[in-house]
């Protein structure tokens, strides 16, 4: 028998391979996937703030970079009362469970107490009574972003930190000299849609155990 042929058809045609497909990497892909989505599921509130705190640090410029750039700050946000507040980073050490607080006797009421932190006695601040605003509801869950200029180191209680970000410094505007307050003082300035850039040099240089001036 005679295989017949249609004119003008070629009898193979060449198609291109494809790649072979390595399923066994994807699988080890797709299991690593779960893996991590499966760990931050999981995560404690105590584990998220030490993610929080790798960022921070990750982030952080040192003041020689961030003269040396002169267009942005890294700041870590966070909430006081009903308004949000911002620390450069350089000055933010950590974010901390506030657990194991300790009230101290004879000290000014924005003194909540301390906390021992890893063998360091640090005092936690709160600074609505400070700033004379809206008192916070204190927690088990509150937290303190633990600051630190030259030798001085001390703890800002809040709710919630926001996380931390990069701003332009052109969006820092001077505080108005007609701003007349408790809290004035400790101002780096203000952006336009109301986060309020404190100066943690000013704010930790006021603050004594035992003082206020």
């Amino acid at each position: 028998m005679h295989t017949s042929t249609t004119p003008g058809a070629s009898s193979t045609q060449a198609t291109p391979s494809a790649a072979p497909i390595d399923w066994q990497a994807v699988q080890e892909k797709l299991a690593r996937m779960h893996a991590t989505t499966q760990q931050v599921k999981d995560l404690t509130a105590e584990e998220k703030l030490a993610i929080l705190k790798t960022r921070a640090q990750a982030l952080a410029r040192t003041p020689e970079e961030t003269a040396a750039t002169g267009l942005q700050i890294d700041i870590t946000e966070f909430h006081l009362g009903d308004e949000t507040y911002a620390f450069p980073s350089t000055a933010v050490r950590e974010v901390y469970p506030l657990k194991g607080l300790t009230p101290l006797p004879c000290t000014p009421p924005f003194i909540l107490g301390v906390i021992n932190v890893r063998g360091r006695i640090l005092p936690i601040v709160d600074l609505t009574i400070l700033f004379n605003v809206a008192k916070q509801y204190i927690s088990e869950q509150s937290t303190a972003i633990l600051l630190r200029v030259d030798e001085l180191e001390v703890g800002i209680v809040t709710n919630l930190v926001i996380g931390v970000r990069s701003l332009p410094l052109s969006a820092i505007h001077p505080p108005l000299s007609t701003l007349a307050n408790s809290r004035a003082r400790y101002l780096q300035g203000i952006t336009t849609d109301g986060l309020i850039v404190l100066n943690a040099a000013k704010l930790l240089g006021s603050i004594r155990l035992g003082n206020r001036e």
